[in-house]
């Protein structure tokens, strides 16, 4: 039987490339990495990468409470990202 939700991961991981982009890069502003992590946060697990979905939880959690975050904190979820491709 076919994977029903193939279709819809090949589009999450399309969007992963992107915002690994994102993430990288020193021009993202902290809103538009926060959006990113959040999103990460709650579609990954869907598609069966939970410790996606747990880095950028516990990123989420810190970002709401602080506002922002250092790059190096971004470094875990990043090299999970990495290890889709």
């Amino acid at each position: 039987m076919a994977d029903p939700l193939a279709p819809l991961r090949a589009k999450f991981l399309v969007r992963v490339a992107d915002d690994l982009a994102a993430l990288r890069s020193v021009e993202t502003s902290m809103k538009d990495r926060h959006y990113i992590v959040h999103r990460l946060a709650g579609a990954a697990g869907v598609f069966g990468y939970a410790e996606i979905t747990d880095l950028a939880r516990d990123l989420d959690d810190l970002l709401i409470d602080q506002g922002e975050a250092p790059p190096e904190a971004f470094a875990e979820l990043i090299a999970a990202l990495e290890g889709l491709g």
